[in-house]
């Protein structure tokens, strides 16, 4: 099921197509039960994708409808957050210790611990809510189904392509002006949900859009970081008063303020690239590369109709196929028989 428009179908179609396979995805995780937290982070990401599809097609949906799905969306993932929460935090210890402990390396160990100590037990009501998770995807499938966008066309999706574009560009500048955590991670959001346009599209040229996918989401990977270690300093000032010495405390926060302060300086070089277009001139980029796909797409269906034979037309046998060189053959072979033309004539008459 790839997350993917498809060049021969109505926008329409592919939106609601694209859409429905994310929710069925995410109830099949939310039901798996084999290990609640891949499940509920896969689950998370389908969540993700849908909401990221909604922005794309924000301008054909219309206004209220937008801001009543993404709603229903986000409560979802919302309702699903917490069952993750101690488990990122426990890997960006983890993460921190191999990256740079050092010195710092107990100190970790010792956080590591108080944070299991503290871990909030599961609750009884876990699979439940749960189940109230995959009732609400059951209705939202519902819904999807019957959503469609006007204009039915590529326009509408380059006016949602160029809206994030721009918010990502205004949250790059707002994140290296003040230097926040909530600005890093809004900057975050806004990368994300770029990559995830550019998925979206990416049939159209899919050796030209990966590039820029990847990069992005090398952005967004560092970002991500970013924000663990901003959570994890949350953590750190939560914890019951005694966890950890004043010291180790100390300690703790002025690592993860120089690993941040790093992450942030590669973010600055990889935004630069990212979003070095115009909102506009990005969004006619992609918009022609998309109509140049399609107008392919049809003049390959053309010809494809064309070379068909008449329906009752006596089917012409084909030709003789001339044999491909065997990939077996020796490079210096393959030399000779490709750079002698009179080795090739002789080869072709059958002299040895």
């Amino acid at each position: 099921m790839a997350f993917r428009f498809r060049i021969d179908e109505p926008i329409t179609k592919g939106f609601r197509r694209v859409g429905t396979e994310q929710i069925e995805r995410a109830r099949r995780q939310l039901a798996a039960n084999a290990d609640p937290s891949v499940e509920v982070h896969e689950a998370r990401k389908c969540l993700k994708r849908i909401r990221a599809l909604l922005r794309l097609g924000r301008a054909g949906l219309g206004e209220a409808a937008f801001r009543a799905e993404n709603a229903q969306f986000r409560s979802i993932a919302s309702s699903l957050a917490s069952a993750r929460d101690d488990h990122v935090l426990l890997e960006t210890i983890t993460k921190l210790t191999a990256e740079g402990g050092g010195r710092v390396g107990p100190a970790l160990l010792r956080l590591k611990e108080a944070v299991l100590a503290q871990r909030a037990p599961v609750a009884d009501g876990a699979a439940d809510g749960r189940a109230d998770a995959v009732a609400a995807l059951e209705r939202a499938l519902r819904r999807f189904r019957r959503l469609s966008l006007a204009p039915d066309s590529f326009d509408t999706l380059e006016r949602g392509l160029v809206r994030n574009y721009r918010k990502g560009l205004a949250a790059r500048d707002a994140a290296f002006a003040s230097n926040t955590d909530e600005a890093y991670h809004d900057w975050r959001k806004c990368v994300q949900t770029h990559w995830r346009h550019m998925a979206l599209l990416s049939r159209a040229w899919p050796a030209l859009f990966e590039a820029h996918i990847e990069a992005a989401r090398a952005l967004s990977q560092t970002l991500g970081d970013d924000h663990d270690l901003a959570l994890l300093r949350e953590k750190l000032a939560a914890l019951q008063p005694g966890s950890l010495s004043i010291e180790d405390v100390q300690a703790i926060e002025d690592l993860i303020r120089a690993r941040q302060a790093a992450l942030r300086l590669a973010a600055r070089s990889q935004g630069d690239m990212i979003f070095a277009e115009r909102p506009k001139a990005h969004g006619r980029r992609i918009a022609a590369v998309w109509a140049a796909a399609v107008a392919r797409s049809r003049s390959a269906a053309r010809s494809g109709k064309d070379a068909a034979p008449a329906k009752g037309a006596r089917a012409k046998a084909p030709g003789p196929v001339e044999a491909e060189p065997s990939e077996a053959r020796s490079e210096k072979g393959r030399d000779t028989y490709l750079g002698d033309p009179q080795e090739a004539e002789r080869r072709r008459h059958g002299i040895r």
